[in-house]
């Protein structure tokens, strides 16, 4: 083999080697990744359940100006009214009137569990049970009571006795079971804003 075929063999060798050596600093052309080795998809985890607040800002927003509670209860609050200790729940949104006259009641618990979640229901029912039978109540007050609602959906517990009052005209003109039907009907507005809100 002459001097050229030996040059040419060389410079060819020289040329190949440099092509693996770029490709191992990964600065070589692009190489489609084999079958299996493509990276991981990543799962996009569904946004969490809303929190109370977020909840009783939908049932506020159904009643606009038939909503009387004015005063949010904290923590210690709920828990001396209630009987729901703050390790039951997650979050929880409660709101009172501050006129004595009215009992208007928005009450939210998000609970952290099934075992608290049935802690929770029970003390409310408990609640609930000892306002009905409270004779000291204005009369007024007393039909409203009897329709407060107990509700639950999924990992929350509700209480709603809300409203406003029936008109004078409906309590001259009809009998009880039809005021406390009347109230009942009240109710079912926050009752239909949680169920959207939590589609």
């Amino acid at each position: 083999m002459n001097k050229k075929g030996i040059a040419a063999m060389i410079i060819t060798a020289s040329v190949a080697a440099g092509a693996f050596s770029l490709s191992l600093n990964g600065a070589g052309p692009s190489v489609p990744p084999v079958s299996g080795t493509e990276a991981p998809i990543v799962t996009v985890q569904a946004a969490s359940a809303p929190s109370a607040s977020k909840l009783a800002k939908a049932v506020k927003k159904a009643y606009g100006n038939d909503y009387l509670p004015n005063y949010k209860l904290g923590k210690t609050d709920i828990k001396d009214k209630y009987g729901v200790a703050s390790s039951l729940y997650s979050s929880a949104y409660v709101e009172v009137p501050m006129m004595s006259g009215h009992v208007d009641e928005l009450v939210i618990f998000k609970a952290k569990n099934s075992a608290s979640k049935k802690k929770i229901l029970s003390a409310v029912k408990k609640y609930q049970k000892n306002l009905k039978e409270n004779t000291l109540q204005y009369p007024m007050n007393v039909l409203k009571i009897q329709a407060s609602k107990v509700y639950t959906n999924g990992k929350y517990v509700c209480f709603f006795m809300l409203g406003g009052y029936a008109d004078s005209n409906q309590e001259e003109n009809s009998s009880e079971e039809q005021i406390i039907k009347v109230y009942q009907n009240m109710n079912k507005k926050a009752v239909n804003a949680v169920k959207a809100s939590l589609k």
